[in-house]
């Protein structure tokens, strides 16, 4: 029997990345993501996901939760998604959304995420 190269799945790598502007100012972020890996910082959180086959659809999950101490709880905390195929090279995408409260968010084809009221 003949056997040709094994065709592995494409792996897609992202990171969440929380109040990107207010760091970039030197301002703490005012979020943490749970379940996030030991090396991501508190404002960040990354993974990878299989795609099995073309047009499969895939689901993840990331939660953050407002930090305790923060002052500024009306202004919108900006999340943005930055992702990639694998072993691509340096080919990574970014899209940018806006939550205004503590939760998940999903990207699906480029979709704007609905806003949210602020949580007191």
């Amino acid at each position: 029997p003949r056997h040709g190269p094994v065709s592995l799945p494409p792996v897609l790598e992202y990171v969440f990345d929380a109040d990107t502007e207010r760091r970039r100012l030197g301002h703490a972020p005012r979020v943490a993501f749970l379940g996030r890996r030991p090396s991501d910082p508190e404002h960040q959180f990354s993974d990878t996901v299989e795609l099995p086959q073309q047009h499969a659809r895939a689901c993840v999950k990331a939660t953050f939760q407002l930090q305790d101490s923060i002052r500024d709880k009306l202004r919108p905390i900006a999340v943005t998604l930055a992702y990639g195929i694998q072993g691509a090279g340096a080919a990574r995408h970014s899209r940018g959304a806006t939550r205004h409260n503590r939760g998940a968010t999903r990207h699906s084809r480029g979709a704007a995420l609905p806003p949210l009221s602020p949580v007191l």
